[in-house]
């Protein structure tokens, strides 16, 4: 079986070592490793086993990690890629998140809500947290945001189990009617089947 692993690159070392710490608590079965620099973290991914995260931080005093992200990508692609910075402005956030990043969680989180939003994205959320709220705001609630209450109403009814004719019954409208928001809300969601939809769904409580 292969071994966990998990990369933390940060220039400051009091951070790196207490957040190393903070993780190695909660993931006691995973090798950590450290770097204090972007290229430092590439050289450790390219050597043993591959890494299955890395957490990362946004700003290192010769560094942009915002220029390495798409190789990182590349070259790590079924690594989870999180992002810790004291930046708490959601408009950089967004753009990192673009770039590759599967997380971008805000240092001044209190450490259980950071091991939590670590947690998600490895579990394969997106997640996008810069506040303490008790709960990791994750790519699912996001795309719920941006529903239609047909839609929501629709995605819960999916998350049953109901086809599109019984969805039609519950909700009085056609089959086809049905279909149509049924594909409308996959598309939302960004993904391709009923029962990822459906999965969404029930991360978010919708069920």
């Amino acid at each position: 079986m292969r071994q966990d692993r998990i990369i933390i690159a940060d220039d400051h070392p009091v951070f790196r070592d207490g957040l190393a710490r903070l993780i190695q608590r909660h993931e006691p079965e995973a090798k950590i490793d450290q770097a204090a620099t972007v290229e430092e973290a590439l050289a450790l991914g390219g050597a043993g086993t591959p890494p299955s995260t890395f957490i990362l931080d946004l700003l290192f005093s010769t560094e942009n990690l915002e220029t390495y992200l798409p190789e990182l990508r590349r070259r790590f692609s079924r690594a989870s890629i999180i992002v810790v910075s004291m930046i708490d402005e959601i408009e950089v956030a967004r753009r990192v998140m673009g770039s590759g990043a599967d997380g971008f969680i805000c240092k001044s989180l209190p450490p259980h809500e950071i091991v939590a939003a670590v947690a998600a994205v490895r579990n394969g959320d997106a997640v996008l947290q810069l506040e303490a709220s008790g709960k990791p705001v994750t790519e699912s609630d996001e795309a719920l945001g941006g529903l239609t209450q047909r839609q929501v109403e629709v995605l819960h009814l999916l998350s049953r189990g109901l086809s599109n004719k019984e969805i039609g019954l519950e909700l009085e409208i056609s089959p086809f009617t049905a279909r149509v928001h049924v594909s409308a809300v996959l598309k939302a969601l960004g993904v391709t089947t009923r029962s990822a939809a459906a999965a969404k769904a029930i991360a978010c409580g919708l069920n």
